[in-house]
């Protein structure tokens, strides 16, 4: 018997770093956006004598060692479970901001949840992303190193995302690098400012109007890199999203549509941008 798992995703409709921990990681504040199914998990169990944990990956490549052979490792030394192999269909690229890897943990410990009761794994020992993508919010406001989640009360509408993957990709590692020497450990706002911003920019979506380009610490930092940015940015606009911007630490970007009618035309008009190699268009 198989086990089919649908994998979700994520987009930081804001994030703003507002410290340096005691612990060496950052201090956050950010407004999550799920996104549904992007990827799959078949889970098996293995009975036969002499077999182990395996996993094979369809799609795109991970390189190094894959999140699920970490989960299923410290699972099995805390619960009684026989080798599972694990077939993965992978459609996030990695390195794009949108936590499929994360997301793929999520799903496996709420499979292993489900079918073997609580267990004493975390969601946070994975990764800042796992936590949310394990819980069941939509929308959430996400603070801590991102173990702190709050679903968002009375949500705006879910909009209509476009997300668009760049040809090139960028580490969590290497940004939180990069910030740091532009910022040299300051920020632009404190915890309070960041969450009086988070508050006006859920007002204006859930007000549906026009909230243009969305706050991200790590903007600065990738458009400096890639000014490539700026095109799509203010395609965006021009074909009538209300808001646009960059997920997590990059490298993809976005935008929000609630009015459809310039959705067709801009997909169509995406072929011009030789450097997105990727697109997903959630409803």
């Amino acid at each position: 018997m198989s086990f089919f798992v649908q994998s979700d995703a994520k987009i930081n409709i804001s994030l703003r770093i507002t410290g340096k921990r005691p612990d060496g990681y950052h201090e956050l504040r950010s407004v999550f956006l799920r996104l549904s199914a992007l990827e799959s998990l078949t889970i098996t169990p293995q009975y036969d004598h002499n077999v182990r944990n395996s996993l094979s990956v369809h799609g795109e490549t991970v390189q190094g060692k894959n999140i699920l052979d970490e989960v299923l490792a410290r699972a099995g030394q805390t619960m009684d479970l026989p080798p599972l192999h694990i077939s993965l269909v992978k459609n996030i690229p990695p390195g794009s901001g949108l936590g499929g890897g994360s997301g793929n943990a999520a799903a496996l410990l709420s499979w292993l949840n489900r079918m073997g009761g609580r267990n004493s794994l975390l969601p946070e020992e994975f990764g800042s992303d796992v936590p949310f993508l394990f819980s069941d919010a939509l929308w959430a406001s996400v603070s801590g190193r991102g173990e702190i989640i709050t679903p968002v009360a009375s949500p705006p509408e879910t909009p209509v995302v476009l997300v668009a993957v760049p040809s090139w990709k960028m580490s969590t590692q290497t940004a939180f690098s990069l910030i740091d020497e532009a910022r040299g450990g300051r920020f632009p706002l404190n915890g309070g400012e960041a969450e009086r911003e988070r508050d006006d920019l859920l007002d204006g979506l859930r007000e549906q109007r026009h909230v243009g380009l969305l706050p991200n610490d790590f903007l600065p930092v990738l458009l400096n890199l890639y000014p490539r940015y700026s095109e799509l940015f203010s395609a965006f606009s021009d074909y009538g999203a209300a808001g646009w911007g960059i997920t997590g630490s990059g490298s993809a970007c976005f935008g929000l549509f609630y009015k459809k009618n310039g959705l067709g035309s801009f997909l169509r008009d995406m072929k011009r941008y030789d450097w997105i190699r990727k697109i997903f268009c959630l409803e």
